[in-house]
């Protein structure tokens, strides 16, 4: 008996050391396979409608094209508010040392009137002025024209943007689906290859192929291997280049599905030109540059006309630092004025830079 205790210890010690590593094994199992569960949940999986439409909604591209069309937007209403008068408004303060013989003949004549004195030392002088363009030689219609193609190329802009962008985003997602196919074909040309080596191998052993055969099945093996860890380079690539489109991180998993469904269309040579040529924004684009180029050469030559212009001023005169107070002096009057800048040979060879732009923009 007292030799079967020490056995018998030894047993239990034996199954508890067997059941704490079957613990542990299953434990370390089963993390692994919740690592694994969630690597798998945090794999992004897309098509290709999916990565389209997160890249239109994300890409930084389009967002820098809307807040043109919102900046152009923005030029055009401020190039359309110089059809309305503009109102200036000052307020002048001076203390006079001597008299001034028109001050005090004007406000001799208000106390006459009134029986009250202003100060002739201090002035004290509320303006307001309203100013009305009536012509300008057409400057401010072309300004605003220039403007408002500048809001339809903008938008155009817009539209062929997003086109690029789709077209990468297309571009990025079937070159991913093709490396990957070409890695399954790299993969099993590398199993087959393999397989190859090891019968040609055999037979060199039994003496019935002479050992070139034996090299040149190693060699083939070798290219196989090179295409497949150059298929997995292009993966890896080309997911970067999908993730960088999405603005996704460029360490996301990412996984596509495939779709290599082939869909014929119905365009045909020569009516596909017609149909390029209408539809594609480039050409309206094109046409813009060109408006807007001629807008620019009629309001440089614009400057080379003389201006008119109507001006209202309002003022008010006190010799309290308060223009509402009773006893201050109205003034008002209205004026007409021609404005004729004698710049002609700087403004000439403005006009000629501005039809050579022209020229440009009809040339491009």
């Amino acid at each position: 008996m007292g030799r079967c205790r020490p056995l018998r210890g030894l047993l239990y010690l034996t199954v508890v050391l067997t059941v704490l590593v079957a613990w542990g094994t299953s434990a370390v199992s089963a993390d692994r396979q919740s690592r694994r569960a969630n690597q798998e949940g945090s794999v992004v999986s897309v098509d290709l409608a999916q990565a389209v439409s997160t890249a239109l909604a994300r890409n930084l591209r389009m967002a820098d094209s809307r807040l043109a069309i919102e900046e152009k937007e923005r030029q055009r209403r401020e190039a359309f508010s110089d059809f309305f008068p503009s109102i200036d408004t000052q307020y002048y303060a001076n203390w006079y040392r001597y008299r001034s013989t028109s001050n005090l003949q004007l406000l001799g004549a208000v106390n006459d009137s009134r029986r009250f004195r202003i100060d002739p030392y201090r002035l004290f002088r509320l303006t307001a002025t309203v100013t009305q363009p009536l012509y300008t030689g057409g400057k401010l219609l072309n300004d605003y024209k220039y403007a408002r193609l500048g809001v339809d190329y903008s938008a155009i802009q817009f539209e062929v943007n997003r086109q690029d962008l789709i077209l990468d985003v297309y571009e990025a997602y079937y070159q991913l689906v093709q490396s990957e196919k070409l890695l399954q074909v790299a993969e099993e040309s590398v199993r087959a290859l393999e397989a190859l080596r090891n019968q040609t191998m055999e037979f060199y052993k039994a003496g019935v192929v002479p050992k070139v055969d034996v090299l040149s099945t190693e060699g083939q093996l070798a290219q196989a291997r090179i295409q497949r860890t150059q298929s997995l380079t292009d993966i890896e690539k080309f997911k970067a280049t999908l993730s960088f489109l999405l603005r996704y991180p460029q360490e996301t998993p990412l996984r596509v599905r495939h779709d290599i469904a082939y869909r014929p269309n119905n365009y045909a040579i020569p009516g596909i030109y017609a149909v390029a040529a209408a539809n594609r924004p480039e050409i309206r684009q094109a046409n813009i540059s060109v408006e807007q180029a001629m807008a620019l050469v009629k309001s440089s030559k614009a400057d080379l006309l003389p201006s008119v212009s109507v001006q209202g001023i309002g003022s008010r005169i006190n010799d309290d630092w308060n223009p509402f107070d009773p006893e201050a002096v109205n003034d008002w009057q209205i004026r007409g004025i021609l404005t004729w800048t004698f710049d002609m040979f700087r403004r000439r060879e403005t006009v000629q830079e501005r039809r050579a732009s022209q020229a440009r923009a009809f040339v491009a």
